[in-house]
């Protein structure tokens, strides 16, 4: 069986939901006691086959290296950073071990200012200012030129990020003071002195502000005056909270819980192996977050049933985001691991030049910009974006069975090949993150004869056998760097398509498949050969 913990595999079933049960007593008989002993004996015996079969599928499972993204620019720093990269508009801010902070230009990565900043903690930008804090005044600074607007003194330092939200700017102080500012003119709407210390940032959402506090309490206030609206207490710290129509949020006492956002009261909660780390993700059906017992957890938005699990490589600094469709994370490591959020396999991985100092910043802009910027512990900041893959030689046209018409491969915007029925539906996130995937098998799509590459002569037609496995080999951005890897695998006698990107992907993706087979182990054998006579990764799809 191929690793792949979809739900076709056992590694997936969900034999355990993390529900905590109270105890009860039993009384019975003999016989009885006899009867469920055995049972439990075959219970356990069931677990342990099920988790070999997991053990194994995820040994065999590696990692995918076909990922649509490629550097756009790296730019060395001036010192190391101090502080993980914001952004606003075009620009990407750093702070620096030596005492100043780097605006640089995202589209090319040319540093466009410095300014020596006394700076304490992380800074926060919107509103085209660049809001940064020393130990006793808060200051904002035009990105453009890095010229402060304005400042105000600060009683005490910062104990929690900074955080912008449409027009707001919000101060937590290590005297367990908060700050409701004006952030175009840092006039002060509100204060308020909380219960507990405050060292996660606040969130904001509606006319809500959710807060975080150490001693295990969460407390929703009312935007406009911070008057109290609900209280909670966890039985331990909460991290960062995701507000969306539930409240999500991890705790320094092993669980991951969804509130209520009316009043705070717990929907459901799950229990884990760690303390949960930093912010959750989420699309239109589960969320993500990450836990110190080196686990990526994928749970249903609803009852909180745990619908995938994946192992970590390294300890993990932050919870996961969304780049182009898939989960990404990067921890105490070199790597940047992506996450199909569907069913949780890998689907790659890309290396910095050296360990990274901060987990990765997520970047919105347009499609032809940066998506993902690292910035590594020797100061080389780098930005990720969508590959347009290398330029292709021409390809003689393809001729499909029954087809009526053909598609000239040597244009770029050349329709993709495949008779398989893409899926239209779309995920509709209720928040300001991407949507997850939907899964990725589709239809048999009829397969296409060989071809000669060189002389355009059509050899004997390779026959479907009809089946319900297939091999994906590649993911591709770019519609002729599919084509010409189908051209290689059909000269070399395999029954490869492209499936077209589904209506609405993002990024669109050219899938490259081998074949419809009657059995797993008939794909995987297939597999190994084209493994070997290519040099690419495949894995194991289960077709409808």
């Amino acid at each position: 069986m191929m690793g792949r913990k979809g739900a076709d595999t056992p590694f997936n079933c969900r034999y355990y939901s993390g529900v905590e049960l109270g105890r009860t007593t039993i009384s019975c008989s003999l016989q009885m006691t006899d009867a469920i002993r055995c049972g439990i004996v075959a219970i356990i015996g069931c677990l342990v086959l099920l988790a070999a079969g997991g053990a194994w599928a995820q040994e065999r499972r590696a990692p995918s290296r076909l990922l649509p993204l490629e550097t756009l620019w790296t730019t060395p720093l001036p010192a190391a950073p101090a502080e993980a990269p914001v952004y606003e508009a075009d620009h990407v801010f750093v702070p620096l071990r030596d005492g100043q902070v780097a605006a640089v230009n995202l589209a090319d990565g040319e540093v466009v200012w410095q300014m020596p900043q006394d700076m304490v903690g992380r800074p926060a930008a919107g509103d085209a200012l660049l809001f940064v804090a020393t130990s006793d005044e808060l200051r904002a600074l035009d990105i453009a030129t890095g010229l402060a607007r304005w400042s105000i003194p600060l009683e005490a330092p910062l104990s929690a990020p900074l955080v912008w939200n449409t027009g707001w700017l919000i101060a937590a102080l290590d005297t367990q003071t908060l700050l409701a500012l004006r952030a175009e003119t840092g006039e002060t709407i509100w204060r308020r002195d909380m219960d507990g210390g405050i060292h996660v940032a606040p969130s904001l959402a509606g006319d809500r502000m959710y807060v975080s506090l150490d001693n295990g309490g969460i407390v929703a206030l009312a935007l406009m005056s911070g008057d109290s609206v609900w209280e909670q207490r966890l039985e331990g710290a909460p991290a960062e909270i995701l507000p969306l129509d539930d409240l999500f949020v991890g705790a320094a006492d092993n669980h991951f819980y969804c509130l209520s956002e009316l009043d705070g009261t717990i929907k459901w909660r799950k229990r884990t192996g760690g303390d949960v780390v930093g912010l959750p993700a989420v699309d239109e059906k589960r969320v993500y977050f990450t836990s110190l017992d080196n686990m990526l957890r994928a749970l249903n938005r609803t009852n909180g049933v745990q619908q995938w699990r994946q192992t970590l490589t390294a300890r993990p600094t932050a919870g996961p985001s969304h780049t182009g469709g898939l989960l990404v994370l990067g921890g105490l490591s070199q790597d940047l691991r992506f996450f199909d959020p569907v069913d949780g396999v890998p689907y790659g991985d890309i290396s910095a030049p050296s360990e990274l100092a901060f987990p990765p910043t997520s970047i919105s802009t347009p499609a032809d910009g940066p998506v993902l910027i690292t910035v590594t512990g020797d100061g080389r900041l780098r930005a990720l974006g969508r590959a347009t893959g290398p330029s292709q030689r021409d390809l003689a046209t393809l001729t499909f069975p029954g087809a009526k018409t053909d598609f000239d491969t040597a244009t770029d915007d050349a329709q993709p090949v495949g008779g398989g029925t893409a899926d239209t539906t779309t995920a509709t996130v209720s928040a300001p993150v991407d949507g997850g995937t939907t899964d990725p098998t589709t239809a048999t799509p009829a397969v296409p004869a060989a071809v000669d590459i060189e002389s355009g002569v059509s050899p004997t037609e390779r026959q479907t056998v009809g089946g319900e496995y297939a091999i994906q080999v590649a993911a591709l951005i770019d519609g002729a760097s599919a084509t010409a890897l189908l051209g290689r695998l059909i000269e070399q006698g395999y029954a490869a398509y492209v499936l077209e990107p589904r209506p609405g992907e993002e990024p669109s993706l050219y899938r490259v498949r081998i074949g419809d087979f009657p059995n797993r182990s008939a794909a995987e054998a297939v597999g190994r050969q084209v493994e070997d006579d290519q040099d690419v990764e495949w894995f194991v799809v289960l077709l409808p």
